[in-house]
């Protein structure tokens, strides 16, 4: 038994150095190793309808980020994007962020004008698989939807969920063979930044809103999921 465990041992530690040899001799050869693929910002997407109705209203608009703060993700790009869903203006600010450590709450206050407590957004994140995590909230007649598209498992907001995700999808045989081939990360640190939002009126119905705005949710997550870049 002993030995097996050993042998077990000596064969983990020999593909993880093989690994590390190949993707440095990769490194060496490759100068796009280490660089990010970027992320093609479609001009239109075309939702599911699903139970609602939904319209782009404009085409996409770039978010230019040059506001430097600890924990910034080392790459970054972003478009905004305008719906009309079931006739509500509803805006998304889309970000594709490298090197993150997948905490809304620092993108959130760094890169928008929206304000929540770190301890409230942690409270209102709710999972709903097979999604993942989401959070929505309110903020000066507006309710908001934030969450991390993830290229791997679910979607998270804090960077707990985000570490949790990311380590659970290590040993996925996929990824591993990625690794040894010096294709992927074991922990690939991307994320799909999203912050959706709507008008809130004093005299509206938060909860039918709210749910408006988790099935229009749904319909970009199923549509970006599948697209997300190769790293």
């Amino acid at each position: 038994m002993s030995d097996g465990k050993h042998k077990l041992r000596f064969g983990l530690l020999a593909a993880l150095a093989s690994g590390s040899l190949l993707i440095f001799g990769r490194s060496l050869l490759d100068n796009s190793i280490g660089k990010p693929t970027p992320l093609i910002f479609p001009e239109k997407i075309e939702l599911a309808q699903t139970q609602l109705k939904i319209s782009q209203t404009k085409p996409t608009e770039p978010i230019v980020d040059n506001k430097d703060f600890f924990g910034k993700p080392r790459f970054m790009t972003g478009r905004r994007y305008e719906y009309l869903v079931d006739n509500l203006p509803t805006n998304i600010d889309f970000r594709y962020a490298v090197g993150t450590d997948g905490d809304l709450y620092t993108l959130i206050k760094e890169l928008t004008d929206t304000k929540i407590e770190e301890e409230d957004l942690r409270l209102k994140a709710v999972r709903k698989d097979p999604i993942g995590y989401r959070a929505i909230f309110d903020y000066q007649g507006r309710l908001y939807l934030a969450a991390c598209v993830n290229p791997r498992g679910i979607s998270t907001v804090t960077k707990e969920q985000f570490d949790d995700n990311a380590s659970s999808q290590t040993l996925d045989q996929d990824v591993l063979v990625g690794w040894l081939l010096g294709q992927k990360d074991l922990r690939d640190r991307r994320c799909l930044f999203t912050l959706i939002s709507t008008p809130l009126p004093s005299n509206s119905d938060r909860q039918e809103r709210s749910e408006k705005l988790e099935k229009f949710w749904i319909s970009w997550y199923e549509w970006w999921k599948p697209r997300f870049p190769q790293p």
